[in-house]
């Protein structure tokens, strides 16, 4: 064996040791999480039965019961709905720890057996898989944790109230119709609020018209929803000749470009923002300037993911400067490569 070999092996051996007891924490809290499922769903079966009691007598009723009844319902059910997905993802986490113990037994194995020569000076760092898993599993549990509560927030929140608002104009239209009518007109409107909130929502989780119309297209409508949620103020530019970008990087300059956004807008509560790309042959330059509070230039953005390793992905580069009157510029260089042609 190499004089290196004892400090590998001592290496691997403190990695399953720290395994083995991150796997007995995770048994003790999908233990727990499996109790609190539990909970939840008896909590939900007895929300239920009231909201169903409470439609038995809609017309003795009070709408603000039918109503209460109905909110109760549904936060329940949204709260088992999002214990059960951090259940499943707990027991993902599992099978995985479980694989990377059995690599790491493997490597501590081979170790044993096979001297281990030195590595070469440029040499890339050897990937640490299990904190590489470690750190997916984190991304999707924190990703499944938003989506979870945006639905439940939103979408399910409002369905929830259209069919029990449904059910009432439904049941007064023989009684009375002029209330009737106030209570349809009153169900439009959250119908239309509900379909523009899915559309907003499906828009953050992937923009079909980034796949269908490129980069500034797509820039141009998020940018507006921006301005139209928060009530900021956003001057959008982008000069030079854009064009389309392979479809990884056209994704990975939009998230970029979101997450610095929403960091500006939502962390540092700016009001007043400037955004402009230049298209240039081999690189897009684009410059985020914005008031607001001064924030670490290299924190966790709402991805889950600092904007360095956004960059590192891209190949790119940026710089961030507060100036005298407090204007924050951020400015990124990223080398682009044109989308393949396809031959017809």
């Amino acid at each position: 064996m190499s004089t290196d070999a004892p400090s590998v092996i001592a290496e691997v051996t403190s990695e399953r040791q720290k395994m083995t007891a991150e796997i007995r924490e995770l048994d003790l809290l999908v233990e727990s999480t499996q109790t609190e499922v539990s909970r939840l769903k008896a909590r939900e079966d007895q929300t239920k039965a009231k909201v169903d009691e409470v439609r038995t007598s809609a017309a003795d009723a009070k709408r603000e019961e039918i109503f209460g009844a109905s909110d109760e319902y549904t936060v329940a059910l949204g709260r088992r709905m999002t214990m059960e997905g951090q259940l499943a993802t707990l027991q993902g986490k599992r099978k995985l720890l479980d694989r990377s113990a059995q690599l790491l037994a493997m490597a501590a194995r081979q170790l044993e057996e096979y001297s281990v020569p030195p590595l070469p000076a440029d040499a890339s760092p050897v990937i640490d898989e299990g904190k590489l898993l470690q750190a997916v599993v984190d991304t999707q549990e924190a990703e499944r944790k938003r989506i979870a509560r945006q639905v439940h927030d939103g979408p399910a929140q409002a369905m929830a109230n259209v069919v029990l608002q449904s059910e009432i104009s439904e049941r007064l239209f023989e009684v009375d119709q002029q209330r009737s009518r106030t209570e349809l007109a009153s169900l439009r409107q959250m119908v239309n609020k509900t379909l523009q909130e899915l559309r907003g929502f499906i828009f953050e989780l992937r923009p079909m018209i980034l796949d269908d119309l490129g980069l500034v297209p797509t820039l141009r409508r998020y940018v507006q929803t921006l301005i139209d949620k928060h009530g900021v103020r956003i001057d959008f530019s982008s000069t030079g000749r854009d064009r389309r970008l392979p479809s990884d990087d056209e994704v990975a300059i939009f998230r970029l470009i979101q997450d610095s956004l929403v960091e500006r807008i939502e962390k540092a509560q700016a009001k007043d923002l400037v955004l402009g790309m230049a298209w240039k042959e081999d690189t897009l330059d684009i410059l985020l300037q914005s008031d607001g509070k001064e924030l670490p230039p290299d924190g966790e953005l709402q991805s889950g993911l600092r904007r360095s390793e956004r960059l590192e992905l891209l190949r790119g580069e940026s710089t961030h400067e507060t100036r005298a009157d407090g204007t924050v510029l951020l400015t990124v260089k990223v080398p682009v490569r044109s989308a393949p042609q396809v031959v017809t």
